[in-house]
């Protein structure tokens, strides 16, 4: 059976190598650093997270604007006794004209052109969780963008919950140095093959407005809104609506920076330690969220200050960060490091004879 694969694989490679425009291999290396101190909070506990993810892929570039993507996510996180802790496929087609562009099936999350938060994603979900199972759309213009993707997290089994999320976005720059734009997140936390009866809708929407600007620093500013709409359909007590406001601003040199995002609101976790049919509490299950966006004292304040920079016309990325976190009543600390570099030779090009 495995011998009857790979022939077929080999198959599959030569016809579309001789029917391509383009052949490219891509190998994407990342290593993350992400150690928490949060004990005694209400808002996540203590864990150090240190793996390297290799996503090594062939890509056949059919014609200009057709292109189809298959290879592997593999995942090792440093000092387990496993040789690779987590290998999953990527399998997409991808169609892309400049304007109007697509995906379908498994790709990474720098497919989308949507701004968001971590009220939607934290740092240590995106590691995790860094591909889109699913579709996306998108329109990308010169001063505006808009997309719609739907990521299947969960498939309906005795072990998973049947578990969906839909993504939209749209925005736009205006007077220069201006943009707005709203993104939103509609999730559908449904029911184990198990039992049934115990589906939760979470849906946050955040419309924003900003600005970009250089006065001897590198300038951001942003206004948000966060406005979320949940039900335990279980407990049956209809939908709750918490919301809250989020200022964001950063400053930086050559590559070195200091951000600061306030929250001030209502918790965007109401059901973080509410238990499902099988026992377990939703908590990460169902928020993938920073967990400090679900603190009690109806404020949050993120300060990072670290360095970060791109080299080798993009293929490098450095990333080091030391984030202080408060919860309206005590202080905690977070450090991130993340290095990461891009691999993309062209193995075979049609239109230039090689």
């Amino acid at each position: 059976m495995i011998k009857r694969s790979f022939l077929i694989f080999i198959f599959l490679c030569t016809a579309l190598t001789l029917r391509s425009q383009e052949l490219f291999f891509n190998g994407n290396v990342a290593t993350w650093f992400d150690n928490t101190e949060y004990a005694g909070s209400d808002c996540g506990s203590s864990r150090t997270i240190f793996a390297v993810e290799f996503d090594p892929s062939l890509g056949w570039r059919i014609d200009k604007n057709n292109t189809i993507v298959i290879g592997a996510q593999l995942l090792k996180d440093f000092g387990s006794d496993k040789f690779i802790n987590r290998a999953d496929p990527i399998a997409y087609y991808r169609y892309d004209n400049g304007t109007y562009g697509a995906n379908a099936g498994i790709f990474g999350r720098d497919e989308l052109v949507g701004r968001y938060s971590r009220a939607f994603y934290s740092d240590s979900t995106l590691i995790y969780n860094s591909c889109i199972q699913g579709v996306a759309m998108r329109y990308t213009g010169q001063k505006a963008f808009a997309e719609l993707a739907v990521d299947w997290v969960g498939m309906y089994s005795p072990s998973t919950r049947e578990q969906f999320r839909v993504l939209a976005a749209a925005g736009g720059k205006f007077a220069d140095c201006f943009d707005a734009g709203v993104s939103m997140s509609l999730q559908h936390f449904a029911n184990k093959s198990t039992f049934s009866g115990n589906v939760v809708d979470n849906i946050l929407i955040n419309p924003y407005i900003g600005a970009k600007f250089n006065a001897l620093l590198d300038f951001e500013v942003r206004i948000g809104y966060l406005q979320s709409m949940q039900q335990d359909r279980m407990q049956g007590n209809g939908w709750i609506t918490p919301f809250g406001g989020e200022l964001y601003l950063r400053m930086g040199w050559k590559g070195i920076f200091i951000d600061n995002n306030l929250y001030v609101g209502k918790s965007l976790t109401p059901f973080w330690n509410t238990s499902g049919r099988d026992g377990l509490p939703y908590a990460e299950s169902l928020y993938t969220c920073d967990p400090f966006y679900g603190t009690t004292h109806k404020v949050y304040n993120r300060t990072g200050i670290g360095y970060e920079r791109k080299f080798l016309n993009d293929n490098i990325s450095v990333r080091a960060e030391m984030v202080l976190q408060c919860n309206g009543a005590k202080l905690y600390c977070q450090q991130l490091v993340s290095v990461s570099a891009k691999i993309c030779p062209t193995i075979y090009d049609k239109t230039k004879h090689k």
